[in-house]
């Protein structure tokens, strides 16, 4: 039979136990309080003093490494040739690189010295394996690992690229357009350029397309004063339609060179231009048949025009200024009508004349009709 004494005794009990065990809780914490309480300010004072000690310890000794943000340090991509000997280029993606941010452990005595010129970051090109979009990983490193210590972290390494195939196109025609009028009174002599035709390498996409290098040459800042006048000159390139394209990507090198271009050069001769009769005086010799004469004399063309220098043109700038033929034209015996070539006089201290050979028409006809085209009566003629 249950003692309801006893029964009554067991919750007492338990209940105790946890006051106990709670008791000796608060004893732990009030120990605790008054270790941490009890002379306060000394164990303040003693935990600032050991603070300083350890701040004068680091101080003291400048090999222990701390950790920095380096901005600004400068992505070279390497590899390039590598990559186009491979076949493959890229054509998008790295234009978005120039400069990144690390974080790097340094000595402490080259904390504040170390700068982002302490430090390289590279874009290995030598990644890329295949066309299409490519992430590729920046990596970094001191370029004295010894002074500037390790580079921990590359802040935004992951870089995305497309790839295109590398392809070549040679012997690209260059075309010179001309622009603007040449000053008055001035001849431009024959064009020469430091390439008629060019070789580009780059995207498979770009490189099918061009057509032609365009250079645009502009005749109105010439001057025969500096003959002959060789301008350098920016180039673009066309498709088959005259659609301008995008050759930023494209290596460029005169046909059958290796020494790369962005110019090309376009050479002319100017010279002061003179416009000058050809004379008729004395280019007869000889009579015509009997009963016959001479009714006109012609040169075609009628003048010509002289290019050369300011010194050499001034003489034939002067209104009763002539060419002449080297020869005569013998109409000795003739009854009608002689046309002949003649090779003119060319003066020898000129650069350029128009024609060097005129055609002189002697027109011969019987007497009476001389007399008649030159103005007198026919009866005149008939009853002299």
């Amino acid at each position: 039979m249950t003692n309801n004494s006893d029964a009554a005794r067991v919750p007492q009990e338990q209940d105790g136990g946890n006051a106990g065990k709670t008791g000796k809780k608060n004893k732990i914490v009030k120990r605790l309080l008054h270790m941490i309480t009890h002379n306060w300010m000394w164990k303040l004072g003693s935990l600032a003093l050991a603070i300083s000690l350890w701040g004068i310890l680091i101080s003291q000794d400048t090999s222990l490494p701390r950790t920095k943000t380096i901005s600004g340090v400068r992505v070279a991509v390497t590899n390039s040739a590598a990559l186009r000997s491979n076949g493959f280029v890229v054509v998008d993606g790295l234009d978005k690189v120039s400069t990144v941010k690390l974080r790097v452990s340094v000595p402490q005595k080259n904390y504040t010295a170390a700068s982002a010129s302490n430090y390289t970051a590279r874009l290995d090109l030598s990644q890329i394996q295949t066309t299409g979009e490519q992430t590729l990983k920046i990596t970094a490193s001191a370029a004295n690992s010894s002074q500037y210590g390790t580079v921990l972290e590359v802040y935004d390494a992951d870089v995305t690229v497309t790839v295109e195939e590398y392809s070549t196109l040679s012997q690209v025609p260059v075309e010179v357009r001309l622009t603007g009028e040449l000053p008055e009174n001035c001849y431009g002599g024959a064009l020469n350029r430091s390439a008629d035709s060019v070789d580009i390498s780059g995207p498979a996409s770009l490189v099918g397309k061009a057509a032609r290098c365009v250079v645009e040459y502009d005749q109105s800042n010439l001057s025969p004063e500096r003959s002959p006048n060789a301008v350098s000159l920016p180039f673009y390139f066309e498709d088959a339609e005259g659609n301008v394209l995008d050759g930023s990507a494209l290596t460029v090198t005169p046909h059958g060179q290796t020494t790369s271009i962005q110019r090309i050069t376009v050479r002319q001769e100017v010279y002061y231009l003179a416009r000058v009769k050809v004379g008729t005086e004395a280019l007869v010799t000889g009579e015509p048949a009997e009963g016959y004469a001479v009714s006109s004399i012609r040169v075609l063309p009628q003048t010509v025009t002289l290019g050369g220098s300011k010194v050499v043109i001034a003489p034939y700038m002067t209104e009763d200024a002539a060419v002449y033929p080297y020869d005569q034209v013998n109409i000795s015996g003739q009854s009608r009508t002689v046309t002949q070539l003649l090779y003119l006089n060319t003066p020898g201290n000129v650069d350029y004349i128009s024609n060097n050979t005129v055609q002189v028409i002697v027109t011969i006809l019987p007497e009476e009709f001389v007399n008649i085209a030159s103005g007198a009566s026919k009866d005149a003629v008939q009853n002299p």
